[in-house]
């Protein structure tokens, strides 16, 4: 297969995992990508693709590695090192051996046992990112999420370290345990010593730049990139680990000392956009490949005849059964000793025991480190595949399964009272300023303004169920469609003309672009549109009177609206409005009332604005957005509001700090100077050359 194609596949899949994921939460987006893998794989049978171990582990477990570290908690870590440690060394290594005992015994086949100890090791290990999308859905005190995150974030080093010591003893078919423990410990400290020297290499080199005033974003964004990769071919050459080179680089790098400076926050805005995209395309790339793998390995493990289907399924149940009895047995025992130790009750900690055992799923880490196996090295490589990834898939299902026995499904409703006092308190300033300023531009205020309203509306909307959602949908469609009627009555008898009855379309075109589409029958929505479009068009053939007019009206872009104009314009809003407000008063019994209430209050604010006489600015301003100061001057306004609302004790200082990221996102959206609005950008152009 030409790498092009497998390039363009790999990143369709990537794109149409994260949209089917957006769309129903409730699948793992692992789980899609293994089947998109699957499907992939199918398609392109024939074709495999061979993975070279070394650069697999330097350009996609390394920067993996590295971003956990960067991520990883030190202050939790502190606080509970001594079961951290626990559970990343000691209960890391006897899993491997004992499951490396285990599938010995039970494998169908025989198989050497340095095999099942590779295998053993990269079962062993729990998945951070596997834990975290579990996380995402069920309630977990503090102290488990902490120790479980931590814990997934540094057991893939001794887990790899274990794994490359198996790898050694298959290739060369020696293995000494005394050799191999002072190999491990040497491996270790010499891995930390690697990554503290490249972490403190990477700080130093980046003040050197500073002070020659040659650092900048993008150099300092390729230091970071590279830093990984780097630190672990240097400890690769020195023959110690580099995985936990990579996970020491990483922590140091992110619990550097940061200095407030505009450098400082412009690379770090970066950088953590850019790593977020890196970890989600690489551990994609774990599961799309190994799901390629699957669909090429799986026909001939269900089809050979040394062994039967039941006994592989049984065999994928023990051993899923095995991992989770061994690290209920070590969690355990690290409970008892604590309680014998401190006299507390075993029993008091029962259920964390058991949330700590089921919340350790297995993920891309087990299936990335299995894919390191060389295929060479037994006829079995199939089977070896099929095991790992059966167990690591039975595992996260088991998790899913058993953890809302345990733990409380997160389904807490959205409460944005307090967001919406804040908008509306932003609104009520702004048009208390605009009354005060005569001067200022009203229409541009009018602007603002309805990105308030529109931001509160949405706000309202996510607190709703989907059937709100869908009954809010069906009134926005019949709402349009009065509209639509309305402007087509007073065109037929002539109270508007063609000119105003373009400005009324483009009005009812904005309100179609507000209607969710997913709450409505897609034949009822394309109907209206149809019908809207199909009457505009009949109009503008039955006055078409050559294309001189066409280009005069591109040469005359903005349009100049006479007094008559405007009051036929709001005559016509005012005359739909009492239309709207009588259907909806109407189906008052119909529908949920306070929904009802809300779009009846939303259309008198409406017809509040058309009296001001700037019913057109307002429609015309989706076109001319010249309205940048008084955003940024509601920005401003909106972190005055967020920083009173934090001194009353409305806001915690975790939701303050959410509100304002949010807001200097959208401040930093709206200095942007360059507009991607070509009709904008054409318009602007015709007037400064007239």
């Amino acid at each position: 297969m030409p790498i092009s194609l497998l390039v363009f596949g790999f990143l369709v899949a990537l794109i149409l995992s994260n949209v089917i994921n957006r769309i129903f939460p409730q699948i793992p987006l692992p789980a899609i990508q293994l089947v998109l893998g699957l499907l992939f794989g199918v398609f392109s049978k024939g074709n495999q693709l061979v993975i070279n171990p070394e650069l697999f582990l330097a350009f996609v477990i390394a920067p993996l590695n590295f971003r956990e570290g960067q991520e990883s908690d030190v202050k939790s870590f502190l606080r509970f090192r001594a079961f951290i440690l626990y559970l990343i060394l000691p209960t890391v290594l006897f899993t491997t051996l004992i499951m490396g005992l285990g599938i010995s015994e039970i494998l169908p086949i025989q198989m050497p046992f340095a095999i099942c100890f590779a295998m053993g090791a990269a079962l062993a290990p729990t998945d951070a990112v596997a834990f975290l999308s579990l996380a995402k859905r069920f309630k977990f005190t503090n102290r488990v999420r902490n120790i479980l995150t931590s814990e997934g974030l540094l057991n893939d080093a001794s887990a790899l370290v274990t794994f490359q010591f198996a790898l050694t003893a298959i290739m060369t078919g020696a293995f000494s345990l005394s050799s191999a423990g002072l190999h491990l410990t040497i491996a270790i400290f010499g891995g930390i010593a690697v990554g503290l020297v490249f972490a403190l290499l990477n700080r130093i080199f980046l003040s050197v730049l500073e002070k020659f005033d040659a650092a900048d974003v993008t150099g300092a964004l390729l230091l970071e990139l590279t830093l990984p990769i780097v630190s672990y071919f240097v400890a690769s050459l020195l023959d110690v680990s580099a995985i936990i080179a990579v996970v020491i680089a990483g922590v140091m790098q992110a619990n550097r000392l940061k200095k407030v400076t505009l450098f400082d926050a412009q690379v770090d805005r970066v950088t953590s956009i850019i790593w977020e995209t890196i970890n989600f395309m690489l551990n994609g790339f774990v599961f799309i490949v190994f799901g390629m793998e699957a669909a090429h390995f799986t026909g001939p493990v269900l089809t050979s005849p040394d062994y039967s289907n039941f006994y592989l399924l049984l065999l994928v149940v023990a051993l899923t059964a095995l991992l989770f009895f061994l690290r209920f047995v070590f969690i355990s025992l690290f409970y008892l000793y604590r309680n014998i130790h401190n006299k507390r009750s075993f029993k008091k900690y029962w259920l964390e025991i058991n949330l700590l055992t089921f919340s350790g799923v297995k993920g891309s880490v087990s299936i990335a480190t299995i894919l390191l196996l060389p295929r060479e090295i037994t006829q079995d490589y199939s089977l070896i595949l099929f095991i790992v990834g059966a167990v690591t898939l039975l595992s996260f299902l088991t998790g899913l399964v058993v953890l809302p026995r345990l733990a409380p499904v997160t389904d807490t409703p959205k409460d944005n009272l307090t967001k919406i006092a804040i908008l509306t308190t932003v609104i009520k300033e702004l048009e208390d300023e605009s009354r005060d300023d005569q001067n200022n531009n009203q229409a541009a205020i009018y602007h603002v303004v309805d990105t308030y309203n529109k931001r509160i509306e949405s706000l309202i909307l996510e607190q709703e169920s989907n059937e709100v959602m869908a009954d809010l949908a069906e009134l926005q469609l019949m709402i349009l469609s009065i509209e639509s009627n309305g402007l087509e009555f007073a065109f037929k008898k002539k109270e508007i003309s063609l000119l105003e009855y373009r400005i009324y379309q483009s009005y009812i075109k904005s309100m179609e672009r507000d209607v969710n589409r997913s709450f409505v029958s897609s034949f009822t929505y394309a109907l209206t549109i149809l019908l809207r479009v199909f009457r505009g068009l009949l109009h503008e053939i039955s006055s078409f009177q050559g294309f001189h007019s066409i280009v005069e009206r591109i040469k005359k872009p903005r349009i100049q609206l006479s007094p008559n104009n405007r009051e036929r314009l709001t005559d016509l809003f005012l005359n739909n409005t009492e239309l709207v407000l009588e259907a909806l008063e109407d189906l008052e019994g119909y529908y949920n009332s306070s929904l009802v209430n809300f779009l009846q209050s939303q259309r008198i604010q409406y017809a509040e604005l058309i009296n001001s006489g700037l019913f057109v600015e307002r429609v015309l301003m989706h076109y001319l957005p010249d309205s940048n100061d008084l955003q940024l001057k509601g920005y401003y306004l909106e972190r005055r509001t967020i920083h009173e609302f934090e001194q009353m004790g409305d806001l915690s200082s975790r939701e303050t700090q959410v509100l304002r990221d949010q807001v200097n996102e959208l401040e930093s959206f709206s200095l942007r100077e360059s507009s991607p609005n070509f009709a904008y950008d054409f318009i602007k152009y015709r007037t400064r050359q007239k």
